[in-house]
């Protein structure tokens, strides 16, 4: 499907860990690809559950299919496989009776070392049995062999495991990284952690980062050289790129989505993690659902993570007869959500700040106090000495631990919106610098380094 002589014009995209990475990349691949039209683009999943979040509907994959050319992924089975469309990608990975029934017997052997030999034997099997279903599509990642334009990724995807064969391949390009969320901070650095002395820089790569505040984690944890360096915002808040998602957004649109109106907007998180086990969600969407309906009288839209799968927790708390009339699920992108929402409540994301781009106040309602990782002599602090995490911290979000705390921030946004909005904004531009055509300067970058132009 990809011949070695076209390689050579390639583009890889990394699409890891999860597909919020192309929420952060999207803007700027679409600008390469207008400026270099023989520019060939592939995007790679590496692991297998990756193909099962792939929403064939989300605007980022229908605007993604545009660009790219080629799609390389690992299957259930641990081969590589290469598709020219998400489609066919979807529905490679949809497993047959026997493949599903052979998968269910490898994990169940899996959680027992004494069958190890006959759960390796089976596995064995599956892969010989999925490589001649897939022999057109078989992918080797030696066919590679460093060579392509570059690699577009996150610096941070380089120290997972199941990225090590194939950064190999991609070991003499030119490297080019953005973070996948928007994750703020100085890298916990400190002296006493690091010998300055001992470190390597790397010149191999070019990051771009939100904020200055990123620089000590690239230059420390990443030991990236300060020349590679460079400062850039947040590409997917430019005006234009924010005009653009809205202007493309498909057509058809749902029945219910009139439910959209009036609302408040979730931006939802998988439980279960440390720091949001699942008893304090199913508490605070309780709590959630309290505010929206009692008392402020608003309908819920909830987006889900792209980790996150409907495990029955809304349903639970919010009741299957109420869907479609008072809340729904939405595949909307959050620009859109945002904007013909009330405001917005997060549990940790970096969303809150596309709320922030767009003018619209978001309430993080996370309680981490008496989690010992999170509630300790180092961890980060409100006003009000509650632990938090980062982007409450540096006040980019109305931050709640508590229901009385939520209620006090929804009335405040409802009575003083303008005012709250101002002291946000204000905070989001002192952090994140928003460049004029920031995506087309990003993009002449990185067509002067891989083909020293402009």
């Amino acid at each position: 499907m990809v011949k070695k002589t076209h390689l050579k014009d390639t583009v890889f995209f990394l699409c890891s860990p999860s597909l919020g990475i192309l929420d952060n990349w999207l803007p700027i691949i679409w600008k390469l690809k207008k400026k270099q039209k023989d520019f060939k683009f592939i995007i790679i999943f590496p692991r297998s559950n990756f193909i099962n979040q792939i929403n064939l509907s989300n605007i980022l994959l229908i605007l993604g299919s545009n660009v790219f050319d080629s799609i390389v992924f690992k299957s259930d089975s641990g081969l590589w496989l290469i598709n020219d469309s998400l489609n066919k990608v979807k529905s490679t990975n949809n497993l047959n009776i026997f493949e599903w029934f052979l998968l269910r017997i490898i994990k169940k052997l899996n959680r027992f070392p004494i069958f190890s030999i006959f759960s390796n034997l089976m596995q064995l099997c599956y892969k010989e049995f999925s490589k001649f279903l897939n022999k057109k599509n078989l992918f080797d990642w030696n066919f590679v062999e460093n060579r392509g334009l570059c690699i577009l990724y996150d610096v941070y995807e380089e120290s997972k495991h199941y990225n090590a064969e194939l950064m190999k391949s991609f070991r003499e390009l030119p490297k080019f990284s953005i973070q996948h969320g928007i994750n703020i901070s100085n890298g916990g650095l400190l002296e006493n952690k690091i010998n300055l002395k001992d470190l390597v820089y790397r010149k191999d790569i070019k990051a771009y980062l939100f904020s200055s505040l990123e620089l000590n984690l690239y230059k420390y944890e990443y030991a990236i050289h300060q020349s590679c360096l460079e400062v850039v915002g947040v590409p997917r808040h430019s005006f234009d790129w924010i005009d653009f998602i809205k202007s493309n957004l498909p057509k058809n649109k749902n029945d219910i989505d009139s439910v959209l109106d009036d609302s408040i907007f979730i931006i939802s998180r998988p439980s279960g993690t440390t720091y949001f086990p699942h008893d304090r969600k199913k508490k605070a969407l309780e709590n959630i659902k309290s505010l929206a309906w009692n008392d402020l009288k608003k309908n819920i839209v909830v987006k889900l993570h792209p980790k996150e799968q409907k495990d029955g927790i809304y349903e639970e708390v919010f009741g299957c007869d109420t869907y479609g009339h008072k809340w729904i699920y939405s595949d909307l992108h959050p620009f859109v959500l945002g904007e013909v929402s009330e405001f917005a409540i997060s549990f940790f994301s970096g969303v809150v700040l596309d709320m922030l781009a767009l003018g619209v106040p978001t309430i993080e309602y996370l309680d981490l106090r008496g989690i010992p990782e999170f509630d300790n002599y180092e961890s980060l602090r409100d006003k009000s000495g509650n632990p938090v995490l980062s982007y409450r911290y540096l006040d980019l979000v109305l931050g709640a631990s508590d229901y009385k705390e939520l209620k006090f921030y929804a009335s405040e946004i409802i009575n003083n919106r303008d005012n709250i909005i101002s002291k946000l904004l204000t905070r989001y531009n002192e952090i994140f610098p928003r460049i004029n055509h920031i995506n087309d300067k990003i993009s002449k970058d990185i067509i002067r380094k891989v083909l020293r132009k402009y």
